[in-house]
């Protein structure tokens, strides 16, 4: 009966995301026929009428609507996002060559915030100490208000202009090569994401040492370790992981700001080129990459939020 009451929650939220998944297509096919005029004559300008016909069929912006779509999803189905206006690679190809530099960047953020995180809210929220719980409200909230950019130019100016421990440009794709160009954006955006997902862990676990379970396993002499994985930590990390796996869809878009300014050709910078060239394949194709991802994380995150405490209502 449990077994199936699961079955049914993930089947529904499945359900739920294909349909978020589809208007997602819907509205990545959308966004170069809302756009104001005609996005072949804006782009070529003033030039023969058959070189603007031709690239119209290029966009798939001929015909009817009804057509257009019909063209785009079997071509998605086909694995066929489009050709670059910029560069003639196509969209696939340029998905594929920038997507995992910015994949490296997030989950191993991710990985470092988590590790950082569960000690650090879980045992100042357990010790309860006025001091500690002020000092530790007011670091974070300083980071949380510093722009991001002014932390990671501040980590250049320490370890790239002062001791030369990170390089000043480059890039090699190549695991381990890579990780020379990465650490320290990896730390910038770990120090933000750490600031976040400690204090929410931090008023799970306040929250969590108020419920009567709590109360029942400290009475029934629960073990020391059982108790604090099964009446604490567990039922406190699933709004955490909620947090997670909205905030790592976000990263997609804001890494953008990081990979401009260590020069990290990422899929975020490469979106942003595409928009200030007027690339709308490119820009078309990432969006709805982003799009896909952001629903694919979140319905992992609200199921292994479920799975961790069914109070979750997903």
């Amino acid at each position: 009966m449990l077994k199936n009451q699961i079955a049914r929650t993930i089947l529904g939220r499945l359900g739920r995301a294909l349909s978020v998944g589809f208007w997602v297509m819907v509205i990545s096919f959308a966004i170069m026929r809302i756009i104001p005029g005609d996005p072949a004559s804006a782009r070529l300008g003033g030039v023969e009428e058959e070189a603007i016909a031709e690239l119209r069929k290029q966009l798939n912006l001929d015909g009817s609507i009804v057509q257009q779509f019909s063209r785009y999803v079997i071509d998605l189905l086909h694995g066929n996002l489009g050709t670059s206006l910029q560069t003639g690679r196509t969209v696939i190809d340029i998905i594929g060559s920038t997507l995992p530099l910015t994949i490296y960047l997030i989950l191993f953020s991710t990985f470092f915030a988590v590790i950082l995180s569960i000690p650090i809210g879980t045992s100042i929220a357990w010790s309860g100490k006025a001091p500690i719980v002020y000092t530790f409200r007011g670091i974070t909230a300083v980071i949380l208000a510093t722009p991001n950019f002014f932390i990671a130019m501040v980590g250049i100016l320490i370890f790239t202009v002062r001791v030369n421990w990170s390089p000043v440009f480059g890039y090699e794709p190549e695991f381990p090569q890579n990780l020379k160009y990465l650490w320290l954006p990896v730390v910038v955006n770990t120090l933000i994401m750490t600031s976040v997902v400690s204090r929410v862990i931090f008023s799970s676990v306040v929250e969590t040492k108020e419920e009567e379970f709590v109360e029942t396993g400290i009475i029934r002499g629960v073990g020391r370790r059982r108790f604090f994985w099964f009446y604490i930590l567990k039922p406190s990390m699933a709004p955490t992981v909620v947090l997670l796996s909205y905030m790592m869809g976000t990263m997609l878009g804001a890494t953008v700001i990081l990979e401009t300014i260590f020069t990290l050709p990422g899929i975020g910078r490469e979106m942003v080129n595409a928009v200030l060239t007027s690339d709308y394949p490119v820009v078309q194709g990432i969006l709805l990459i982003f799009g896909v991802i952001t629903v694919f994380l979140s319905f992992i995150g609200d199921v292994i939020a479920y799975l961790l405490d069914r109070r979750v209502k997903i």
